[in-house]
Protein backbone atom coordinates (compact mmCIF):
# COMPACT_ATOMS: atom_id res chain seq x y z
CA UNK A 1 0.00 0.00 0.00
CA UNK A 2 1.30 3.45 -0.92
CA UNK A 3 1.81 5.64 1.94
CA UNK A 4 -0.24 8.75 1.73
CA UNK A 5 1.14 12.30 0.96
CA UNK A 6 0.06 15.11 2.51
CA UNK A 7 1.13 18.63 1.45
CA UNK A 8 0.35 21.27 -1.16
CA UNK A 9 3.07 20.56 -3.57
CA UNK A 10 2.01 17.23 -4.19
CA UNK A 11 -1.68 18.20 -3.90
CA UNK A 12 -0.74 20.23 -7.08
CA UNK A 13 1.45 18.25 -8.09
CA UNK A 14 -1.45 15.24 -8.82
CA UNK A 15 -4.39 17.90 -9.38
CA UNK A 16 -2.37 18.78 -12.79
CA UNK A 17 -1.01 15.22 -13.08
CA UNK A 18 -4.71 14.06 -13.35
CA UNK A 19 -5.89 17.13 -15.43
CA UNK A 20 -3.61 16.16 -18.26
CA UNK A 21 -3.35 12.24 -17.50
CA UNK A 22 -6.63 11.08 -15.94
CA UNK A 23 -6.22 7.09 -16.59
CA UNK A 24 -3.45 6.78 -14.32
CA UNK A 25 -4.98 6.46 -10.81
CA UNK A 26 -5.15 8.64 -8.14
CA UNK A 27 -3.13 5.76 -6.18
CA UNK A 28 -0.23 5.72 -9.01
CA UNK A 29 0.40 9.64 -7.83
CA UNK A 30 2.41 9.08 -4.20
CA UNK A 31 4.59 6.66 -6.48
CA UNK A 32 5.28 8.98 -9.16
CA UNK A 33 5.42 12.33 -7.17
CA UNK A 34 8.12 10.12 -5.23
CA UNK A 35 10.44 9.48 -8.31
CA UNK A 36 9.79 13.20 -10.02
CA UNK A 37 11.04 14.39 -6.43
CA UNK A 38 14.21 11.58 -7.09
CA UNK A 39 14.96 12.83 -10.75
CA UNK A 40 14.94 16.46 -9.97
CA UNK A 41 16.94 16.48 -6.54
CA UNK A 42 18.82 19.63 -7.99
CA UNK A 43 22.22 16.80 -8.28
CA UNK A 44 23.89 18.62 -11.22
CA UNK A 45 27.15 15.67 -11.72
CA UNK A 46 27.73 15.60 -15.43
CA UNK A 47 27.99 11.52 -15.26
CA UNK A 48 24.35 11.64 -14.36
CA UNK A 49 23.24 13.40 -18.16
CA UNK A 50 22.55 10.98 -20.79
CA UNK A 51 25.24 11.21 -23.84
CA UNK A 52 24.67 13.39 -27.00
CA UNK A 53 23.71 11.51 -29.74
CA UNK A 54 24.92 12.11 -33.35
CA UNK A 55 27.39 14.61 -31.90
CA UNK A 56 28.59 15.39 -35.66
CA UNK A 57 24.98 16.25 -36.93
CA UNK A 58 24.62 18.82 -34.49
CA UNK A 59 27.61 20.42 -34.82
CA UNK A 60 26.74 20.73 -38.68
CA UNK A 61 23.43 22.43 -38.17
CA UNK A 62 22.66 25.86 -39.51
CA UNK A 63 22.07 28.29 -36.89
CA UNK A 64 18.86 27.95 -35.26
CA UNK A 65 17.15 27.73 -31.39
CA UNK A 66 17.95 24.53 -29.73
CA UNK A 67 14.92 24.11 -27.77
CA UNK A 68 14.78 21.80 -24.58
CA UNK A 69 12.56 20.96 -21.88
CA UNK A 70 13.17 21.05 -18.06
CA UNK A 71 13.66 17.12 -17.99
CA UNK A 72 15.54 16.80 -15.02
CA UNK A 73 19.57 18.17 -16.91
CA UNK A 74 18.62 21.84 -17.64
CA UNK A 75 22.07 22.21 -15.93
CA UNK A 76 24.27 19.48 -17.40
CA UNK A 77 22.50 19.59 -21.25
CA UNK A 78 24.38 22.98 -21.89
CA UNK A 79 27.47 21.91 -20.67
CA UNK A 80 27.05 18.79 -22.61
CA UNK A 81 26.29 20.87 -25.94
CA UNK A 82 29.22 23.02 -25.02
CA UNK A 83 31.71 19.92 -24.94
CA UNK A 84 30.35 18.76 -28.71
CA UNK A 85 31.77 22.20 -29.75
CA UNK A 86 28.31 24.25 -30.31
CA UNK A 87 28.75 27.91 -30.13
CA UNK A 88 25.39 29.18 -28.26
CA UNK A 89 23.51 31.78 -25.92
CA UNK A 90 21.26 31.05 -23.70
CA UNK A 91 17.63 32.88 -23.23
CA UNK A 92 16.41 32.98 -19.70
CA UNK A 93 14.48 34.96 -17.33
CA UNK A 94 16.63 37.65 -15.12
CA UNK A 95 14.41 36.41 -12.60
CA UNK A 96 15.29 32.93 -12.91
CA UNK A 97 18.95 34.03 -12.92
CA UNK A 98 18.41 36.23 -9.80
CA UNK A 99 17.16 33.31 -7.59
CA UNK A 100 20.70 31.57 -8.03
CA UNK A 101 23.27 34.03 -9.60
CA UNK A 102 26.01 31.57 -8.29
CA UNK A 103 24.83 28.91 -10.10
CA UNK A 104 24.14 30.63 -13.35
CA UNK A 105 27.22 31.63 -12.90
CA UNK A 106 29.02 28.71 -12.27
CA UNK A 107 27.14 26.92 -15.25
CA UNK A 108 28.58 30.06 -17.68
CA UNK A 109 32.40 29.36 -16.49
CA UNK A 110 32.23 25.48 -16.92
CA UNK A 111 30.67 26.23 -20.44
CA UNK A 112 33.41 28.92 -20.83
CA UNK A 113 35.83 26.21 -20.19
CA UNK A 114 34.78 24.36 -22.93
CA UNK A 115 36.73 26.88 -25.48
CA UNK A 116 33.95 28.76 -26.23
CA UNK A 117 32.37 31.96 -25.30
CA UNK A 118 28.64 31.49 -23.88
CA UNK A 119 26.42 34.54 -22.72
CA UNK A 120 23.14 34.73 -21.30
CA UNK A 121 20.34 36.85 -22.99
CA UNK A 122 17.63 38.06 -20.44
CA UNK A 123 13.88 37.46 -22.24
CA UNK A 124 12.75 40.80 -20.51
CA UNK A 125 15.43 43.07 -22.45
CA UNK A 126 13.84 45.57 -24.61
CA UNK A 127 16.72 45.04 -27.03
CA UNK A 128 16.56 41.31 -26.93
CA UNK A 129 15.22 41.17 -30.81
CA UNK A 130 18.42 43.63 -31.54
CA UNK A 131 21.05 41.28 -29.48
CA UNK A 132 19.35 38.08 -31.16
CA UNK A 133 19.89 39.22 -34.78
CA UNK A 134 23.58 40.02 -33.77
CA UNK A 135 24.04 36.28 -32.50
CA UNK A 136 22.43 35.10 -35.13
CA UNK A 137 24.40 36.80 -37.93
CA UNK A 138 27.84 35.74 -36.03
CA UNK A 139 26.69 32.07 -36.89
CA UNK A 140 25.77 31.55 -32.69
CA UNK A 141 22.77 29.47 -31.97
CA UNK A 142 20.18 30.01 -29.19
CA UNK A 143 19.31 27.76 -26.71
CA UNK A 144 15.74 28.18 -25.15
CA UNK A 145 13.71 25.77 -22.51
CA UNK A 146 10.70 26.14 -24.07
CA UNK A 147 8.46 25.34 -21.20
CA UNK A 148 10.55 28.27 -19.21
CA UNK A 149 8.12 30.67 -20.40
CA UNK A 150 10.26 33.26 -20.71
CA UNK A 151 9.75 36.56 -21.21
CA UNK A 152 6.06 36.10 -18.87
CA UNK A 153 5.40 39.25 -17.02
CA UNK A 154 2.21 38.41 -14.65
CA UNK A 155 0.60 41.65 -17.03
CA UNK A 156 1.83 39.86 -19.55
CA UNK A 157 -0.04 36.46 -19.46
CA UNK A 158 -3.14 36.99 -21.44
CA UNK A 159 -0.92 36.83 -24.65
CA UNK A 160 -0.78 33.59 -25.24
CA UNK A 161 -1.95 31.26 -27.58
CA UNK A 162 -3.85 27.46 -26.55
CA UNK A 163 -2.54 24.32 -27.85
CA UNK A 164 -3.71 20.64 -26.93
CA UNK A 165 -1.00 19.18 -24.52
CA UNK A 166 -2.28 15.35 -23.58
CA UNK A 167 -6.23 15.17 -21.95
CA UNK A 168 -6.21 19.37 -21.97
CA UNK A 169 -4.31 22.10 -23.07
CA UNK A 170 -1.71 24.84 -22.38
CA UNK A 171 -1.54 28.63 -22.65
CA UNK A 172 1.82 28.82 -24.28
CA UNK A 173 4.10 32.31 -25.10
CA UNK A 174 4.68 33.08 -29.21
CA UNK A 175 8.23 34.37 -28.47
CA UNK A 176 10.51 31.45 -29.83
CA UNK A 177 8.45 30.58 -32.66
CA UNK A 178 7.88 34.07 -33.32
CA UNK A 179 11.56 34.64 -33.31
CA UNK A 180 12.26 32.02 -35.75
CA UNK A 181 9.41 32.85 -38.12
CA UNK A 182 11.14 36.27 -37.79
CA UNK A 183 15.06 35.57 -38.54
CA UNK A 184 13.97 32.76 -40.90
CA UNK A 185 15.68 30.27 -38.91
CA UNK A 186 14.46 26.65 -37.58
CA UNK A 187 14.13 25.26 -34.35
CA UNK A 188 16.01 22.35 -33.60
CA UNK A 189 13.88 20.52 -30.52
CA UNK A 190 16.01 17.88 -28.25
CA UNK A 191 14.40 15.02 -26.08
CA UNK A 192 15.69 11.63 -24.29
CA UNK A 193 15.21 8.62 -25.58
CA UNK A 194 16.04 5.18 -25.11
CA UNK A 195 18.42 4.19 -27.99
CA UNK A 196 20.85 0.96 -28.61
CA UNK A 197 23.42 1.81 -26.23
CA UNK A 198 21.43 3.58 -23.33
CA UNK A 199 19.47 6.66 -22.88
CA UNK A 200 20.76 9.75 -25.02
CA UNK A 201 19.57 13.20 -26.09
CA UNK A 202 18.15 13.04 -29.54
CA UNK A 203 17.49 15.46 -32.04
CA UNK A 204 14.06 15.62 -33.17
CA UNK A 205 12.35 16.67 -36.68
CA UNK A 206 13.70 20.29 -37.33
CA UNK A 207 10.68 22.31 -37.61
CA UNK A 208 10.71 24.94 -40.21
CA UNK A 209 8.26 27.87 -41.93
CA UNK A 210 6.14 26.17 -44.50
CA UNK A 211 6.30 28.25 -47.78
CA UNK A 212 3.39 30.62 -47.55
CA UNK A 213 2.63 29.89 -44.29
CA UNK A 214 1.26 32.91 -41.88
CA UNK A 215 3.56 33.62 -38.66
CA UNK A 216 0.47 33.13 -36.64
CA UNK A 217 0.12 29.61 -38.29
CA UNK A 218 3.76 28.90 -37.47
CA UNK A 219 3.31 29.51 -34.07
CA UNK A 220 0.46 27.57 -33.81
CA UNK A 221 2.17 24.66 -35.59
CA UNK A 222 5.23 24.76 -33.60
CA UNK A 223 4.00 24.50 -30.06
CA UNK A 224 1.59 21.95 -30.90
CA UNK A 225 4.22 19.94 -32.32
CA UNK A 226 7.32 20.76 -29.83
CA UNK A 227 4.18 19.95 -27.05
CA UNK A 228 3.36 16.63 -28.47
CA UNK A 229 6.77 15.39 -28.51
CA UNK A 230 6.84 16.06 -24.66
CA UNK A 231 3.80 13.95 -24.55
CA UNK A 232 4.58 11.24 -25.82
CA UNK A 233 7.82 11.31 -23.46
CA UNK A 234 5.52 11.35 -20.47
CA UNK A 235 2.97 8.82 -21.30
CA UNK A 236 6.28 7.12 -20.90
CA UNK A 237 7.50 8.51 -18.30
CA UNK A 238 5.15 11.15 -16.33
CA UNK A 239 8.02 12.25 -13.81
CA UNK A 240 10.41 13.61 -15.57
CA UNK A 241 8.80 17.15 -16.24
CA UNK A 242 10.26 19.65 -14.01
CA UNK A 243 6.79 21.73 -13.90
CA UNK A 244 4.08 19.62 -13.03
CA UNK A 245 3.25 21.75 -9.64
CA UNK A 246 3.76 24.96 -11.56
CA UNK A 247 1.72 24.75 -14.34
CA UNK A 248 -1.18 26.90 -12.74
CA UNK A 249 1.78 29.98 -11.55
CA UNK A 250 3.90 29.85 -14.87
CA UNK A 251 0.64 31.05 -16.81
CA UNK A 252 0.89 27.74 -18.65
CA UNK A 253 -2.16 26.52 -16.84
CA UNK A 254 -5.79 28.55 -16.45
CA UNK A 255 -7.48 27.96 -13.26
CA UNK A 256 -11.00 28.63 -13.91
CA UNK A 257 -13.46 29.63 -11.61
CA UNK A 258 -15.24 26.86 -10.14
CA UNK A 259 -19.08 26.07 -9.96
CA UNK A 260 -18.75 25.13 -5.81
CA UNK A 261 -22.71 24.70 -5.50
CA UNK A 262 -22.92 21.94 -8.71
CA UNK A 263 -19.81 20.31 -6.82
CA UNK A 264 -21.24 20.54 -3.62
CA UNK A 265 -24.23 19.06 -5.15
CA UNK A 266 -22.07 15.69 -6.63
CA UNK A 267 -19.62 15.48 -4.00
CA UNK A 268 -19.93 12.40 -1.83
CA UNK A 269 -18.49 14.46 0.76
CA UNK A 270 -19.21 16.37 3.24
CA UNK A 271 -18.30 18.71 5.61
CA UNK A 272 -19.99 17.94 8.93
CA UNK A 273 -20.24 19.71 13.05
CA UNK A 274 -19.94 17.65 15.57
CA UNK A 275 -19.13 18.59 18.88
CA UNK A 276 -17.01 21.97 18.23
CA UNK A 277 -15.14 19.97 15.80
CA UNK A 278 -15.68 19.79 12.06
CA UNK A 279 -15.50 15.99 10.13
CA UNK A 280 -15.51 15.36 6.35
CA UNK A 281 -17.58 12.56 5.98
CA UNK A 282 -17.40 10.44 2.92
CA UNK A 283 -21.09 9.21 1.96
CA UNK A 284 -19.63 6.03 0.05
CA UNK A 285 -17.84 4.51 2.89
CA UNK A 286 -19.39 5.62 6.12
CA UNK A 287 -16.40 7.10 6.82
CA UNK A 288 -15.89 10.66 8.87
CA UNK A 289 -12.30 12.01 9.01
CA UNK A 290 -11.49 15.04 11.64
CA UNK A 291 -10.40 18.32 10.37
CA UNK A 292 -7.56 19.60 12.78
CA UNK A 293 -6.65 23.29 12.11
Amino acid sequence: MNRPVSNWDFALFSANLHKYLPEIGWNEHPVIYTRWKDHHAGQTNLDLCPPLSDMERLRLLPTGILLLFHLGHHLQLPIRLAQAGLQFDIVLDRAVYLQSPQLFDRLQGEMNGQGGEYRYLFSDDTSLLLRVRERLRSGRHLLIFVDGASGAAVSAKDKRVAIPFLHGELLLKKGIPLMAYLFGIAIYPLLCEDMPHGRQYALQEAIRTRKGETRDAFIYRTLCQCYAMLGKALHRQPWIWECWPYLHTNGMLQVTDADMLAIWQNDPMLLLPLKEKYYLFDRRYYYAQPLTF
